[in-house]
């Protein structure tokens, strides 16, 4: 039976391998954003993978697991011990809603480490989680969400988030 399941991609290679992937026959989804870069003092917007290093792909993990594993580009399947990450068909297509209807807003002033903090705009809009650190040089920030049975680490826009306090 066919799942979705999270792959991991060597470095930069998530599109290269969700796209060979297809090739075989199986269905991959790359998720991306747009990210607000400054070049030479200019202001400019560039495509960047929602989750760097992982895209998610379906397919019958009995049967195809060799098909995935040794595709151009996979590092590996996510497993959590023996047991690959299966992830569910609603939070794939409310990453693809979300990523459809992008906004800017700005946020003033930024979260301390350690402060509540809720996504309120993009693909994870709604979940709530804590405000880690800035990304350097960026407008990114790293958020520790408690999603799909662990705790992880999500790098969103500075604009996408809101204090709990606010969002409430």
């Amino acid at each position: 039976m066919k799942k979705w399941y999270a792959v991991m991609a060597k470095p930069r290679k998530e599109q290269t391998s969700a796209y060979f992937l297809e090739q075989a026959g199986i269905e991959a989804y790359y998720p991306e954003v747009n990210e607000c870069i400054n070049v030479k003092g200019r202001r400019c917007v560039r495509r960047t993978s929602l989750f760097p290093g992982y895209f998610f792909a379906r397919f019958d993990y009995n049967k195809e697991y060799r098909t995935v594993s040794y595709c151009r580009g996979v590092r590996k399947i996510v497993t959590f011990g023996q047991v690959p990450a299966e992830v569910e068909q609603e939070l794939l297509d409310d990453i693809r809603r979300g990523l459809s209807r992008q906004d800017i807003i700005p946020i003033i002033g930024r979260p301390t480490n350690g402060e509540v903090v809720r996504i309120s705009h993009g693909p994870l809009a709604g979940v709530e989680g804590l405000f880690d650190s800035c990304r350097s040089g960026k407008e990114r920030v790293v958020v520790l969400l408690r999603t799909l049975s662990y705790q992880s680490r999500a790098i969103v826009n500075l604009s996408d988030i809101e204090r709990f306090s606010q969002a409430v």
